[in-house]
Order: structure tokens, then sequence, then C-alpha cells
């Protein structure tokens, strides 16, 4: 059931054309991000969406979640979601980073409470910064009833590091 979710979601996001940026300087390669907009709209509003990035939980061998960045207006996103029933999730939940340094850094879930395993923090310039210029050691993730850890690699990371880039120089098409 989790695959199939899985799956469900990665077909419904990859169903768009591919516009893409990579980095924060002024040359970015926008013909090389896969940056996806389409025709449907999020309270109203176009946004933008980089492919998801599928994590398995730490020590855990049918538990997955998926970390996704979008953006809409000007405010990029960092969309969580983990695919086990049940998972409730209060509003202003942390996410805690900790990255290879050892550093921890907490983001805040601005999202309604729900019991869908749903997370969604709005980035400030600040958590920008700091994400794109460390590389993630694991997330931490904290429901009402359990904890879970997410290890990205070495590839993960850099795919995180290159959909914040790409989105930060997007523009939302109208």
């Amino acid at each position: 059931m989790n695959v199939f979710k899985i799956v469900l979601l990665i077909s419904f996001l990859s169903i768009s054309s591919v516009v893409v940026a990579q980095n924060n300087t002024p040359m970015v390669d926008v013909e090389n991000c896969k940056i996806v907009q389409n025709d449907l709209f999020l309270d109203g509003k176009l946004y933008a969406s980089a492919p998801p990035i599928l994590l398995r939980v730490y020590n855990e061998n049918f538990e997955y979640s998926v970390v996704q960045l979008g953006k809409r207006k000007r405010s990029i996103y960092l969309y969580f979601k983990i695919f086990t029933d049940n998972v409730c999730v209060k509003h202003k939940q942390p996410l805690e980073i900790y990255f290879t340094t050892g550093e921890k850094y907490v983001l805040k879930n601005s999202f309604s409470v729900n019991c869908e395993g749903t997370a969604v923090v709005r980035l400030t310039n600040k958590d920008f910064d700091v994400l794109v210029e460390k590389s993630i050691g694991s997330f931490k993730f904290f429901t009402l009833k359990k904890d879970y850890e997410f290890r990205p690699t070495i590839k993960e990371n850099n795919n995180f590091k290159a959909y914040l880039k790409c989105l930060k120089v997007y523009k939302i098409e109208k």
C-alpha cells in the first residue's frame, strides 16, 4: 500500500514540462533544472515543484517518506510526508536537521494539525542559506506516537541543494 502511494505521488508530480536552474550564482543554467509547473492551483495560486526525494526511515524496512521542495509566489516551501497510516503531526511540530558537521537546525511545521503524516515549512532566507551551505546528515521528524529518522545519501543531499538553488531563481509563469 505504501509503495503504491509513493509510485502514485511520483507519477502525479512528473506529469509536466521540465524547466530548471542550478545554483544561487548569477550564472544559473535554467535549462538543466527539473522544476515542474503545471496548470494546477494551490489555494488559488500557481506553484512550481522540484522532483520528490524519497527517503527510507532509518532502521525500518517498510516505512518511507518524501521530501519535496516547492515554490508559490516568491516563497520556497519544504513538504515532508510520511507514508505510514495514522501519523499525527501537530502544528509547530519540529523537523530537526542534523548536518554532517554535527550542528542541529530546527524547522517548525506550519501546516495544520493532521493525521496524514504531512508537514509544510515555509523557508526563510536564513533557512535557505543554511540548507544550501551544509550537507544534511539526518532529518528527525517528531510525531505524536513515534519519532522518525531519515539519513539522506550524498546524491540525495546534492539533489536537495540543487533543487533549492533552482527554485530560488525560478520564476512562476502565469
